[in-house]
């Protein structure tokens, strides 16, 4: 099989992307280590690849905590030995309950008249823990295991690591200035990183998916979602599984000339 053997961690893995692609990497023969922050959604997931006949064991972390995290490496490196793929995918999205109505305001203003008066209040308002707190899941989170899996990667020669990014990250979100400023940053660590560590056989490229059907995105009011369908010119929004198959281009071999870059499937709301 495509993965036969390999060992990945996935990071954030207990729903949404992170959770398909777990399942993905696991049916194409990946051992998988389930990241999450809850142990009972990595327990599900490990429950549902192990079900299909996969291999995989939960690794329940926070990922914004360096210490926690080299633990989580140290256990299932102890279990298998090797470690081939790294999916950075744990994140969160805090909307507050004010910019969300003010999101939706928007949209009915938008829809009436065209133009918009309701002010979104979201980085004025916006509380240092809670940026503080998207940084360290995200930002902190993608290095932390960055950091950890070169460990063994440059001595194996050879990994690929694959960041979940955003078109936050490549075009800015209005209401989310501290996602979308995470998600950059995300961007800019995969592109360095892969100059540092391409001559020892280790790829690192970003995915920047659109607006995908997770359910990150259950608060949004039905408004503000049907106003990104219409602005997505393919009419809808992404799958997790879509994601997952581009993740799966990024870990498979014939990805082996590919690093440094960012994929954006998101049915052309950026281009």
């Amino acid at each position: 099989m495509l993965l036969e053997d390999q060992v990945a961690l996935v990071t954030g893995a207990g729903s949404g992307i992170g959770r398909a692609i777990a399942l993905r990497f696991a049916e194409v023969g990946a051992r998988v280590a389930v990241n999450d922050l809850l142990d009972e959604r990595a327990d599900a997931v490990v429950a549902e690849i192990q079900a299909a006949g996969g291999q995989a064991m939960a690794v329940p972390t926070d990922v914004s905590d360096g210490r926690a995290v080299l633990k989580m490496f140290t256990r299932f490196l102890t279990l298998w030995d090797r470690l081939d793929i790294v999916v950075n995918n744990a994140g969160a999205l805090f909307l507050e309950p004010h910019v969300i109505a003010n999101m939706e305001a928007q949209a009915a203003e938008r829809a009436a008249t065209g133009t918009v008066s309701t002010p979104l209040e979201a980085t004025r308002t916006l509380e240092e823990g809670i940026w503080r707190r998207t940084f360290g899941i995200h930002v902190d989170g993608t290095f932390h295991c960055t950091r950890d899996a070169l460990k063994v990667m440059e001595v194996c020669r050879s990994g690929s690591i694959i960041n979940i990014a955003s078109v936050a990250g490549l075009s800015g979100l209005a209401g989310a200035p501290d996602y979308s400023a995470a998600k950059a940053a995300i961007i800019g660590f995969t592109k360095a990183v892969a100059r540092e560590v391409g001559p020892f056989g280790i790829r690192v490229n970003a995915i920047a998916p659109g607006f995908v059907d997770t359910p990150l995105l259950d608060e949004l009011p039905a408004s503000v979602r049907a106003g990104i369908v219409a602005q997505t010119p393919l009419g809808r929004m992404g799958t997790t599984e879509e994601i997952a198959a581009t993740a799966l281009f990024l870990a498979d071999p014939s990805s082996a000339f590919y690093t440094g870059q960012v994929f954006s499937p998101n049915g052309g709301y950026v281009v």
